[in-house]
């Protein structure tokens, strides 16, 4: 498989994805702060959702910059980050109109901590695919283990204050965020 098409087929998906979120946001039910306000939970749900999508996609775009290898493997490990990342409109979707449900709630980090764990898999079989890669993910483990546990409490969370796991994973997206595109200052684009 051409490293071309894959790339091509994920970008594709990617912003498709983004457009179906913010086709999902509806407009206040009043013409005020106070309709606006209502909607904090699903407008939270969509930046968090498409700040990670963006992060990620630019994350996948430096996986494949330098790898000449895609394995049948890692093709198919890449249809299984793009059918987890094809569930996040529906997961952000359903926890910003049900913030204090816990079942919307539980599947949303849930969906993000496959998600993220697939990404890290497809990481993984690039480099193996491709051993003249480094392996330049060292640096980022805290961060990783900081986000994995992150989901995980999150996920603890909907069982005791469901509304508090959204809050959170929009604090450490913001934060991942940050670090990704400002964090290394030695990066290029």
């Amino acid at each position: 498989m051409k490293k071309s098409r894959v790339e091509a087929l994920t970008d594709g998906i990617i912003a498709i994805a983004a457009t179906i979120m913010v086709l999902e946001l509806k407009l206040p039910s009043a013409n005020n702060w106070s309709g606006l306000w209502e909607l904090r939970h699903t407008f939270l749900a969509y930046a968090n959702s498409f700040l990670m999508i963006y992060l990620v996609w630019a994350t996948h775009h430096d996986l494949f910059k330098n790898a000449e290898v895609i394995s049948k493997r890692a093709y198919l490990i890449n249809g299984l980050w793009i059918f987890l990342l094809t569930l996040v409109p529906f997961t952000s979707v359903w926890v910003g109109t049900a913030p204090d449900a816990s079942l919307p709630e539980l599947i949303y980090p849930l969906n993000l901590l496959l998600w993220t764990a697939s990404l890290e898999w497809l990481s993984w079989q690039i480099r193996k695919d491709n051993p003249s890669l480094a392996a330049n993910g060292s640096k980022k483990i805290p961060i990783k283990a900081t986000m994995f546990s992150g989901y995980i409490v999150c996920i603890i969370l909907t069982f005791i204050k469901p509304v508090l796991s959204i809050y959170l994973i929009g604090l450490s997206t913001a934060a991942m965020f940050l670090l990704g595109f400002f964090g290394d200052k030695k990066k290029k684009a």
